[in-house]
């Protein structure tokens, strides 16, 4: 799926994203958290660590001139202390990239990221198919053995420094606290690590992460959005007022008694005082939607396109929940139908 969640595996295998990890993933707001942990998964509280160390590094250095921003990944020109920032739902990250180093800001949906909802991927100069990601993830785990584990202070904040099979550069670094949900992560970093690394530090310093500037709209990962009987996972994209695109993934081909299909009909629920309530109908007289079906190709995915606006208008900022229906179709008059929701937020 889209990157929602971050696994991290010991030896060759670095970065896997997935639905759901090896035992557990760590949201956002339980990083740190060691209950019902499997004995295999390293939390960042874990006992397990091989160093309670605390490493001090610099406080956030403030810039005031902020980089060219484009609705893709985007690498600006820049000199010396250029301010990198990058906004989206969860609150705002921004970085001082020294001269010598190059970024892309990545926002959601941009696909450029390895791993993360969205961040700032920062490598010195030649060293482009390498660097290191500075993401916000909604879910963070890490999974096998040979870990080792320092708690840090980096940028004014406490954080974990995750290294597997002591390599000479870490793998991970969670921070926690007020930048929970803030992940840095190495790829490819080898052939320069010795001589960048001290400057890599110097950069994570500068770290500021304001989590009260969100913007944009994120799909929240939940136990509605799957259907471990006909193997199917709804998630969503593309997040705005307007709409949004969504996701069909069918993981296992021999769940489903025959095809699975799904169709235009929907609706759309918003959350108010911990309660779910149908968000009003902004057409008058009726209405009615397609009678068609798509297919959802087995050990595949598919996309569909959604426009509310015609339905509901623009969305206000909230939390919603929206609802579809999948059929497992057999033959004319045998079918199964079942109801399946995705979660989003709005800014």
């Amino acid at each position: 799926m889209k990157k929602h969640s971050i696994l991290l595996l010991s030896s060759t295998l670095s970065i896997i994203l997935v639905l759901s990890g090896c035992g557990s993933t760590y949201s956002a707001n339980t990083i740190g958290s060691s209950e019902d942990q499997p004995t295999d998964i390293a939390a960042f509280s874990n006992d397990a660590s091989s160093s309670e160390e605390e490493t001090n590094y610099p406080v956030p250095y403030n810039e005031t001139e902020a980089a060219e921003q484009s609705a893709l990944c985007s690498l600006p020109l820049h000199s010396a202390n250029t301010l990198a920032e990058q906004g989206g739902p969860y609150g705002k990250i921004s970085l001082s990239i020294p001269d010598g180093w190059l970024f892309n800001t990545c926002p959601p949906d941009s696909d450029e990221l390895l791993s993360g909802l969205y961040g700032i991927r920062f490598y010195p100069e030649g060293a482009e198919d390498s660097g290191i990601e500075l993401v916000y993830a909604d879910s963070f785990g890490v999974c096998g053995t040979g870990l080792y584990e320092e708690t840090a202070t980096i940028a004014g904040n406490p954080a974990h420094i995750g290294t597997y099979d002591n390599h000479t550069y870490w793998d991970f670094i969670a921070f926690e606290e007020d930048y929970a949900g803030i992940v840095a992560l190495t790829y490819n970093v080898e052939g320069w690590w010795e001589e960048y690394s001290e400057q890599a530090m110097d950069i994570l310093g500068t770290l500021s992460y304001d989590a009260s500037d969100k913007e944009g709209g994120a799909y929240i990962r939940t136990p509605e959005d799957e259907l471990d009987k006909i193997g199917l996972y709804l998630t969503l994209e593309k997040i705005t007022p307007a709409g949004a695109t969504l996701v069909f993934r069918q993981y296992d081909a021999k769940a489903p008694t025959g095809e699975l299909e799904y169709g235009d009909a929907f609706t759309l629920e918003v959350l108010k005082n911990n309660q779910w309530e149908a968000v009003p109908v902004a057409v008058t007289g009726d209405y009615g939607f397609h009678q068609i079906a798509y297919s959802i190709p087995k050990q595949n995915s598919t996309k569909q396109e959604l426009n509310w606006e015609w339905l509901y208008g623009t969305l206000e900022a909230g939390s919603y929940r929206i609802q579809t229906e999948i059929v497992d179709f057999r033959a004319s008059g045998d079918f199964d139908k079942y109801s399946i929701s995705a979660q989003f937020i709005l800014n």
